[in-house]
């Protein structure tokens, strides 16, 4: 789909994630349109690619931040990357399911529930990659709060 960001600009770790969204972002995609919209005649192609050029975009500047500067996971912009799907679901009149209050309140874009839960949802290969980065933030941030003599 060619939404190729250069990720010789990010640290190994968040590179790692990046590239692996990148890889399974596009399927993950096109599968849950088909999936929560049967029957429903929409260009999943280019639906598909819009999405995932906004998601590698956001993803991509979620991790160029400071570790200390991120304000949300990368998960929610995978999730709220997915709100051009929605609209172009509802345009072509696809009805969205019910949602419970939670869901609604966490993912209020992701009206068709097409945004992952989890790293796994997307791949294997996501999961390793969101769990081993998690893990680099977490021992980044505790070794600055070390430095900083903030913990013991």
């Amino acid at each position: 789909m060619g939404h190729t960001v250069d990720t010789n600009l990010l640290e190994p770790y968040p590179a790692a994630l990046v590239s692996a969204v990148e890889q399974a972002a596009p399927l993950w995609i096109r599968r849950r349109i088909r999936e929560v919209a049967p029957g429903i005649e929409i260009d999943v192609e280019a639906v598909a690619s819009t999405a995932v050029g906004e998601m590698m975009r956001e993803l991509f500047a979620l991790l160029r931040c400071d570790v200390d500067d991120q304000r949300e996971n990368p998960l929610h912009v995978l999730r709220r990357a997915t709100g051009s799907v929605s609209r172009a679901l509802l345009a072509a009149g696809a009805v969205p399911p019910v949602r419970d209050e939670f869901e609604t309140r966490a993912m209020p874009d992701d009206v068709f529930a097409i945004g992952p839960l989890t790293w796994r949802d997307l791949s294997d290969d996501v999961h390793e990659a969101g769990i081993t980065w998690g893990a680099w933030k977490a021992a980044t941030v505790l070794t600055r709060r070390r430095n900083e003599g903030k913990i013991g």
